[in-house]
């Protein structure tokens, strides 16, 4: 017996109906870990940040390697109510895990836990990072410095090139602010600000000839060395261009770095300090990035402007904004516009 076109447009609906729900139990009961990715059951940390939605949770955790489907996660969460009580924090996963147990984790934290919220500003080092989150909750520096060594670095750090007086963590403390809950442990805080750095570098290609790696470390001197974001481009192109002519990259804040001091001024005395952090005296990149650098500047290191500036110094005194220079000449002329500007705040402020 023919089907009435009514009765047709009721099966097909019933047939969708069904095939979603089908599809919501495949995703809900059974793991997904991704075949390219970390071995299932493998730990994995993740930090939840305040205000994601379960599709926003649902790529982040895609991201880690926990599931292998961004969209199966959001099937399920779509037929579950607890997807519209995910709780910010952080969490440890396993790769392959079913989103039913995500979902009974990350909605099931303590309600109202004791939290503490703490900001990471870019431009620091490892020793300031750690200062910073002892003075914003319960653990000390001491207990940041013993987890550092419990947690392991990512892979694409060249940890047998590294010298033995590197930091081994120096610009993989990712700048941010983050909520921790008060009975996290050191080693999960410090996984998850790794974890943050992983998550940027993931969504970047290196410029051809440098990797990930050299990529945060050059988005580290592009940090200490401007603060204004619009020109983090330009100031990547000059350090890109001194490396392949080669020149010597002779940044002021390597030197600092060597120093293990932050000033406003470098003196004449600090550009010969003997370190590989020091490039007035060495070829290349440093060995390490000298801080955490934020979203901006890693943007700026992935993809600089197109260029063929050589040189910049300080312009404007106030905003931090450098004049570029393509010739030794045109350089000189700055650096003594630079000389002018600071010898007249200086008489300003002796007044």
């Amino acid at each position: 017996m023919a089907l009435s076109r009514g009765s047709k447009g009721f099966l097909f609906v019933l047939f969708v109906v069904v095939g979603a729900l089908v599809g919501a139990w495949l995703a809900f009961a059974s793991g997904d870990a991704p075949a390219d990715g970390p071995a299932e059951g493998e730990e994995i940390v993740v930090d939840v940040p305040e205000g994601l939605a379960a599709s926003q949770v649902a790529e982040l955790l895609e991201e880690r390697g926990v599931i292998g489907s961004a969209t199966s996660f959001r099937l399920a969460a779509r037929f579950d109510d607890r997807a519209s009580r995910l709780r910010p924090g952080t969490y440890e996963l396993a790769a392959g895990m079913s989103s039913d147990e995500i979902l009974e984790i990350l909605s099931t934290a303590p309600e109202g836990a004791e939290v503490f919220r703490v900001t990471i500003p870019e431009g620091l080092t490892v020793d300031e990072t750690l200062r910073r989150l002892a003075d914003a909750g319960p653990h000390s520096v001491e207990d940041y410095q013993r987890a550092l060594s419990a947690v392991a670095l990512p892979q694409w750090v060249p940890v047998d090139d590294l010298p033995e007086e590197a930091v081994d963590f120096e610009g993989l403390l990712f700048p941010d602010t983050y909520d921790f809950r008060v009975n996290d442990d050191p080693q999960q805080i410090i996984a998850a600000l790794v974890s943050q750095t992983e998550t940027m570098l993931d969504d970047i290609t290196p410029p051809e000839g440098y990797d990930r790696y050299d990529v945060l470390t050059v988005a580290s001197l592009i940090e200490r060395e401007t603060r204004v974001v619009e020109e983090q481009p330009v100031v990547a192109s000059v350090i890109y261009n001194r490396l392949a002519r080669p020149m010597r990259l002779q940044i002021d804040a390597t030197v600092q770095y060597a120093r293990g001091e932050h000033t406003n001024r470098v003196l004449f005395e600090d550009l010969a300090i003997q370190s590989l952090w020091n490039t007035y005296e060495t070829d290349g990149l440093p060995p390490t990035p000298i801080s955490n650098a934020g979203r901006s500047a890693i943007s700026a290191a992935a993809d600089p402007d197109q260029t063929d500036f050589l040189f910049y110094v300080v312009a404007d005194l106030e905003t931090g904004e450098h004049a570029f220079a393509t010739t030794n000449s045109e350089h000189n002329a700055n650096v003594a516009e630079y000389r002018r500007l600071v010898d007249e705040a200086e008489a300003a402020a002796d007044g």
